[in-house]
Parts: structure tokens; sequence; C-alpha cells
């Protein structure tokens, strides 16, 4: 009993050092061009491809779409960005989060000591490259804390409650329901990815199942923009809802072809982290670039939506409040 109570601890321990890591990361990346961010952003949305790159660039560097998406809420709702730039980096934000699976996937005991070594050494340095230094840091703490999670799974990976609870996930319509649910309670689909390579690669579920979770944390992954949006203007309501759409659909559309993903990760490569990695960027991108292809249409149709209708309203009253004045 107090063995598997120590067991039990130390896991959850593990997870919450590896989303401490992640979220550190993340604000790290972010304080070092706060101050800058609204103007790159502004000018870079300005180009054709600016938007979509952003967004999955942003991601890619910062580790977290989560963040991309609320900030993207944000600035939709201050009107940095128009509904057009905001769309596109939504799109662009499903690619970059895919990042994270590559990064998982290079896992190795010698990377995170590695890191933190370095970003601990760069700290010292009586300089302005010190600043760097954390992000450096906490770069090599998620590497750390996911060795950890792996260590820490391991007395339990062949459970058979366990083994149990997740061979339900073979069901795809399961796998689905239970990255959403892991996703919105952890808020992080970064986190439910790693967590999902790692039971692969010691065994414990197969691709079948690994397949439809990460896919799943897709939907998952929007909840918080969706909270964060209630307090905001209609249109920050309307492209929250729009991002949610666009990957519940997204799921819709990648559903059918489960097989053959499975099928296309298997020949990719032998190593069970690098399966996952493929299968999950191949979906993520097919749905990002099939929005992408149909943008036009796809702006028409939500500024239909009464929520836009509501914000060129709320506009209109303000210039006439303005005018008076």
């Amino acid at each position: 009993m107090i063995e598997d109570f120590q067991t039990i601890t130390f896991i959850i321990a593990s997870i919450a050092l590896f989303v401490f890591g992640l979220q550190s990361f993340s604000k790290e990346i972010e304080n070092l061009g706060k101050e800058r961010l609204s103007r790159w952003i502004r000018k870079i949305t300005r180009l054709p491809l600016g938007g979509f790159l952003l967004g999955g660039i942003f991601t890619a560097i910062i580790q977290s779409s989560t963040l991309v998406s609320t900030l993207t809420v944000s600035l939709v709702n201050t009107g940095i960005i128009t509904l057009r730039d905001s769309i596109l980096i939504l799109l662009g934000t499903n690619i970059g989060t895919t990042s994270t699976a590559w990064i998982v996937s290079m896992n190795s005991t010698i990377l995170g000591p590695f890191f933190i070594v370095l970003g601990t050494l760069i700290s010292i340095i009586p300089a302005k490259v010190a600043v760097v230094g954390k992000s450096v840091f906490y770069f090599g703490f998620i590497f750390f804390s996911l060795s950890l999670i792996s260590q820490a799974m391991e007395p339990i990976k062949n459970d058979p409650y366990l083994v149990e609870v997740l061979s339900k996930a073979s069901n795809p319509l399961m796998g689905i329901l239970y990255g959403i649910i892991v996703t919105v309670i952890i808020q992080s689909s970064s986190v439910v990815v790693g967590l999902v390579i790692v039971l692969f690669s010691q065994g414990t579920i197969d691709l079948d199942i690994a397949i439809p979770i990460v896919i799943g944390a897709n939907i998952g992954t929007t909840s918080t923009a969706l909270l964060v949006s209630l307090k905001l203007s209609p249109l920050a309501k309307l492209v929250a809802w729009a991002a949610s759409a666009f990957n519940i659909f997204g799921v819709i559309l990648m559903f059918p072809f489960f097989g053959l993903l499975k099928s296309i990760a298997i020949n990719f490569s032998s190593e069970p982290a690098f399966q996952v990695a493929l299968a999950y960027t191949i979906s993520n991108t097919f749905t990002s670039l099939f929005f992408f292809i149909l943008i036009n249409p796809t702006i028409r149709r939500l500024q239909n939506h009464r929520w836009y209708k509501e914000h060129l309203s709320i506009n209109a009253s303000l210039h006439t409040t303005t005018e008076l004045n």
C-alpha cells in the first residue's frame, strides 16, 4: 500500500514538474520579446502568409499552443489584429504545436542535464546574454522531467488496472475522448502528447491507442481560449469558437484515416516516439492546410455569424458616440 502511494506520488510530481517546465520555458521566451511582440505581430500579419507562418513558428518556439491561442484572442479583442489574421495564426499554431512531439521524441538521459547546466552557466555570465540562460535552463528541465515521468511510470507500466483502462482507448472514439478530457484537465496538449509517447515507448499502449489520444488532445487544448474569451468582445468569442470548430472538424476529417496514419508512421520509423510525432504532425498539417485553402469562404462564413455582426454594431456605436462628442 505504501509502495503504491509512493509510486503514484512520484508520477504526479513528475508530471507536475513537466508542466512547470513547459510553462516556465514558455514564460521566459515570452518575456524576452514581450514589449516588441505586438509590434512584430502587426508587421508580420501584413504579409500574405504572415499570420500563418507567425502562428506556426511562434508556437514551435515557445512550446505552447494554449498561450498563442489565448494571446491571439486577446489581440483580436484589442483590435491589434483582424479576424482574418487571427484565423491564419490559429491555423499555423496547429502545425507549430507538433514540434513538442518531435522534441519529446529526441529525449535522452543526457539532454536534460546538459541544457540545465548550460542554462545555469549562461545565467551567471555578466552580460545581456545572461537573460537567455533561464530559457535554456527550462528547455533542459522539460527533458529532465520527462525522464522522471518515464522512470516513475516504470513500476506500473504493466499494471492490470492501468492496462485495462487504457485498452478501452483502442476504440478510436474512446481514445479521442480520453485525449480531450485529459487535456482539458491538464490544460496542455503538449503534456498529453509527452505522456502518450512515454506510455507507447514503454509498451503500455500501442499505436492504435496513441493516435486517437494525441489527435483528441487538439480539441481539449482550445478550452483555455474559450474560457478566456467569455469576458471579452463578441469578436474574441468568435475567434475562440472558430479555433475549437477547426480542431473538432479536423478530428472528424482525419477519423477515417487513422489506419492510414498508422501505416505511414510504422513505415517511417521503428522508433515508437517518432511514429507518434509523425502521425500527429500529418494530422494537424493536413487539417490546417485544408482550412488555409478554404480561408476566404471560411472568413465569409464567420462574418455572417451573429457575434461578428454584434462586433460591427458595437464599433459603429462607439464611432457615432465619438463623433457626437
